[in-house]
């Protein structure tokens, strides 16, 4: 049997690591390969899940002890006597791992980059932690035996021009159920119905509240956007850190009948059935499943020029400077409002961001 230890997993639900590992999970497991994973936290129902495809989840030390991490994630590789090792990582700080696997003489250690920035509140912080992140990257790849990004960008990010550029980097782009979010005219109409939205212009926007997504200066966008458009509204789909300074924001801004906040949803899939245009202004990304999901439901999407073209998969999805004011972002949302037929859109399952492709990856990947 082949064994496979990875990480890192939080609880199976938090975010673009979790899915993809546990599509990962579901695409290669079998009597032949074991599979487990590596958290900080061991949430009670991801155990459960895992336990009952057979696989286990070890809780290990924190950054904020990496010493410690690195000892502990020695003692489960010697214990568990792993074939790969297969870390997905936002920063080359989360290194201990890696630094373990290889001092345990792995055969196959694979680091997967799926960021391209530090999603950090505190602007000091956020600098003292890029300097760390820069001096753990120029060693960092030394550990590895392959090199994957959910897009060349997020690569760039974590490993030197010289492994980008070579045969052992490859991408794997996010992965979504193209067929579940195809546009739907029925799904439409009963979503607005839910959300008491007649006939007026819907933006849309799912993600966390944090730094990373930029909702503050997607608020001032609305608001441009508000003043030559009316009827608009603004749908905001999710939670996070940043929510209730969000929500402030909007009711001194005097938007509150106009900004639906929806928190944390499971249907993202019916809520962009609703909406009319897809904007994403973060300040990065590795590669933003939602704007993958957002154009398979036919939307027109607007996203920052920070965010790599590899998240282009229509003709009708753009890019724009965040230096640009958010009265030229409004404008462009305008002018760009009705040119998609959103019935014209179908993106297959032989698309580079379909599961079924996904899924081959992810063999080749393990079997290779």
């Amino acid at each position: 049997m082949k064994r496979v230890l990875a990480g890192f997993i939080m609880d199976g639900r938090s975010g673009g690591i979790d899915k993809y590992l546990l599509n990962f999970l579901e695409n290669v497991r079998g009597d032949d390969v074991g599979i487990d994973f590596l958290t900080n936290e061991i949430d009670p129902e991801l155990e459960s899940y895992l336990r009952e495809r057979k696989s286990r989840i070890f809780a290990i030390a924190s950054l904020k002890h990496p010493v410690k991490q690195y000892r502990q994630v020695c003692k489960i590789i010697e214990q568990g006597r792993y074939d790969i090792v297969y870390l997905n990582i936002s920063t080359a700080i989360d290194c201990a791992a890696a630094w373990a696997a290889k001092k345990m003489h792995v055969k196959r250690i694979l680091l997967h980059s799926h960021s391209s920035g530090n999603d950090i509140e505190s602007v000091l912080k956020r600098k003292i932690f890029d300097i760390i992140h820069y001096i753990c990257r120029l060693t960092l790849y030394r550990t590895a035996t392959e090199y994957y990004g959910c897009s060349k960008k997020a690569g760039v990010w974590m490993f030197p021009a010289k492994i980008v550029e070579s045969p052992d980097f490859s991408v794997i782009f996010n992965a979504v159920d193209t067929g579940r979010f195809q546009h739907n005219v029925e799904i439409r109409e009963e979503i607005r119905g839910e959300l008491r939205i007649t006939d007026q212009f819907v933006v849309g926007h799912v993600g966390n509240f944090v730094y990373q997504k930029n909702h503050f200066f997607l608020i001032d966008v609305f608001e441009a956007l508000k003043k030559r458009c009316p009827e608009a509204i603004l749908l905001l789909v999710g939670t996070g850190v940043r929510f209730e300074q969000v929500k402030e924001t909007v009711r001194k801004k005097g938007l509150e009948d106009s900004v639906k906040l929806l928190g944390f949803r499971k249907d993202a899939d019916r809520l962009f059935q609703g909406m009319d245009f897809f904007v994403l202004p973060s300040n990065f990304e590795g590669l933003p499943t939602v704007g993958v999901e957002a154009q398979c439901a036919g939307l027109p999407c607007l996203m920052s020029d920070t965010i790599t073209d590899e998240a282009k998969i229509t003709g009708h999805c753009w890019f724009l400077s965040l230096k640009k004011s958010p009265e030229e972002w409004a404008s462009f949302i305008l002018s760009h409002r009705q040119e998609q037929d959103r019935e014209a859109v179908r993106i297959g399952e032989g698309s580079d961001y379909s599961l079924e492709q996904l899924k081959k990856q992810q063999k080749y990947l393990l079997y290779q």
